[in-house]
């Protein structure tokens, strides 16, 4: 077994080190890995050396006390124990399209097939609580899309993230399944038969390290990621407040088109959907409203004339019907005993309505005006963008 000295010397290592430093999501990265000094050379640093690069904020600086050298070894260990690929912008898989956005994940952490470089994709979003014309939506799109040579880019959720990867998979297509956890996080246990299908027919992809839960703020930070690997987004069934809504919006932010499933103006399972139709999507009535904008980019990789056979059709009700694995029973709770802050079905409804609150109050905001209360209030730990800070604040 390596020791932590060993792997400290890493490119691994030191890219995990920097992701710690900077936290998920932080717009900083993009900065900084663009600068000529590597991260092995930077972790190494003191911290008065790193302050004075200028490339660091005090509150990034503050984070070194809490930087464990032998966590992070333990990370690399475990990876290489359980075959997950450590990718780091030096590698020749690490996404192209991610170093595009604001905010490049300093790692990522992959199982199954090698990512392609600049494949066609589509991502395919949406509610978790999809109805059965969601669902049937998602698995044809997908199964079809899949069929033409699209790769299909999702959360891995239930509902229909769910019906898209597994559509995709049945065409004999690719997908990849971006988490808002760890790789081998219990979250969402009922969807492991799916994701370890994804593991060897396509790739599951996260940037945060193995075993790290869900929590509130994973989801809209992963979401960047989801719509920054696509061409495009097909946004189905989505609320009002869904979080698919969030993935739209990063989608917006750097210039991928956004199609919608038009849907019941009476129903509020399509209140999401209809509003990005009415400010600009493309209404999505069948897929090959996706293939004709994206044909002509790769001709050599799409069909046009893409068909699913019996089988693939049929394998809709299966996939629809398929049984999910019971949670495990719980102990009763002991008399007395706090109820736990956080768990699985919290952690679902996170994801479904992507709503970030702070874990604490700075005093100096008790000295600021109610408008910007309600403003730092709807920021996560990472940059976010203007409409999704107006969108959580209700502020314009």
């Amino acid at each position: 077994m390596s020791t932590c000295e060993e792997l400290v010397q890493t490119k691994e290592y030191a890219y995990i080190w920097l992701q710690r430093l900077l936290g998920i999501g932080s717009a900083t990265a993009f900065e900084v890995l663009r600068q000529p000094t590597s991260p092995q050379r930077l972790c190494r640093m003191t911290r008065a050396e790193l302050k004075q690069t200028g490339l660091f904020a005090e509150r990034e600086l503050a984070r070194l006390d809490r930087i464990d050298p032998e966590s992070i070894a333990q990370t690399v260990r475990y990876c290489r124990a359980h075959e997950i690929r450590i990718i780091t912008p030096e590698d020749a898989e690490y996404p192209d399209r991610f170093r595009e956005i604001e905010s490049p994940p300093v790692v990522l952490y992959a199982r199954g097939l090698p990512l392609e470089q600049n494949a066609p994709a589509i991502a395919i979003v949406g509610t978790r609580k999809s109805s059965e014309f969601g669902d049937r939506a998602a698995y044809s799109l997908s199964a079809r899309l899949a069929a033409s040579g699209f790769t299909v880019v999702s959360g891995g959720a239930l509902g229909i993230d769910r019906m898209a990867h597994i559509g995709a998979m049945n065409a004999g297509g690719n997908t990849v399944v971006i988490l808002g956890c760890g790789i081998d996080s219990g979250y969402l246990r009922a969807q492991e038969p799916m994701r370890k299908r994804a593991e060897r027919q396509g790739t599951v992809l996260s940037e945060m390290e193995p075993k790290t839960p869900a929590a509130r703020y994973t989801f809209p930070v992963r979401n960047r990621l989801i719509s920054a690997l696509s061409g495009g987004v097909a946004v189905i069934e989505a609320g009002h407040k869904s979080g698919a809504l969030i993935t739209a919006t990063y989608a917006m932010e750097q210039g991928r088109e956004i199609f919608a499933v038009p849907g019941n103006i009476d129903l509020p399972q399509y209140a999401g959907t209809n509003e990005l139709i009415r400010d600009g999507a493309v209404p999505l009535l069948s897929a090959q409203d996706i293939v004709e904008v994206y044909i002509g980019r790769f001709p050599d990789k799409l069909k046009a004339d893409a068909s699913l056979s019996p089988a693939v059709k049929q394998g809709y009700a299966a996939a629809r019907l398929e049984p999910k694995p019971s949670a495990p029973k719980k102990a009763s709770p002991r008399a007395g005993a706090k109820p736990k802050k956080k768990n699985e079905k919290t952690a679902a409804a996170a994801e479904e309505t992507a709503v970030i609150k702070p874990d604490e109050t700075p005093e100096k905001l008790l000295l600021c005006s109610a408008p910007a209360k309600r403003i730092y209030e709807a920021f996560a730990e990472q940059t976010e963008l203007s409409d999704v800070l107006s969108a959580r604040s209700g502020i314009s």
